[in-house]
């Protein structure tokens, strides 16, 4: 919980932040995280619950409260569907991740991490990542990267996390491992990269804003549903869950 205070309140200094910056940050926040836990055996799931819960909320509640009134300001009919088709696509490459993407995962029988799994990895890093470009004009929210670059760190953290344990359980510590963390942590800021220098990526930015929109929606539903799959009241997970709400609605009077 430490940690998360620790990122909310170096939202001042991420204003501050130019592109390179931003590359920057999600590469080592993302390889450094996955790299420490190929060290650290992930025994204490609670803990990484209750960031999943926080950080699943205040996804949701960025979402809600700051994406979609900023993408529907310059309204088109046809926003809605990109946002079911981006949800779409997230549930298809939960198919090949089982879980991955939003912090969760099951250590099989395998004795390798399937290729299937990589990609759909890899391309959820990669789609993320491209409302950040400096090019797209957010007219609604002053603050729009701000509260995005945030809003990915909270969600590419413990997914970081089970990713570098899973690669400790399969591969281990080797020079593999961290090649492929390597490659993974890579992806935001290729999907950054390409989103600000392709001009078709940026004719067409609002239509990857609703796609992203679609994919957060259904990694932030799916992460508060997880964590009380038990169905039992852990009052603990609703704090925190409270906690993301509240930040979130905070940053509107920011």
């Amino acid at each position: 919980m430490i940690l998360i205070h620790i990122l909310i309140v170096s939202l001042s200094l991420l204003k501050k932040l130019d592109n390179l910056i931003t590359h920057i940050l999600l590469f080592t926040i993302t390889f450094f995280s996955g790299g420490l836990f190929l060290f650290i055996n992930l025994k204490q799931e609670r803990s990484l619950k209750i960031l999943l819960s926080f950080s699943g909320a205040f996804l949701f509640g960025l979402t809600i409260l700051h994406f979609l009134p900023d993408l529907f300001l310059d309204y088109e009919p046809v926003f809605g569907l990109v946002i079911l088709i981006g949800f779409s696509i997230q549930l298809i490459l939960e198919f090949l991740t089982q879980g991955i993407d939003h912090g969760h995962y099951h250590k099989g029988k395998d004795d390798k991490i399937k290729l299937p799994a990589l990609i759909g990895l890899f391309l959820h890093a990669l789609f993320e990542a491209t409302p950040l470009a400096s090019g797209h004009v957010h007219h609604g929210e002053a603050h729009f990267h701000e509260y995005f670059i945030t809003g990915l760190i909270l969600h590419k953290l413990p997914v970081a996390i089970v990713f570098g344990s899973m690669l400790n359980h399969y591969i281990g510590r080797s020079a593999k491992s961290f090649i492929i963390i390597g490659l993974f942590a890579l992806m935001a800021p290729l999907g950054l990269l390409l989103s600000d220098q392709i001009p078709f990526l940026q004719d067409f930015h609002h239509y990857f804003m609703a796609l992203v929109i679609g994919i957060f929606l259904y990694i932030s539903t799916t992460i508060l549903f997880e964590v009380n799959e038990n169905h039992q009241f852990n009052t603990v997970k609703f704090v925190s869950i409270l906690m993301g709400f509240g930040i979130a609605g905070a940053f509107s009077f920011l």
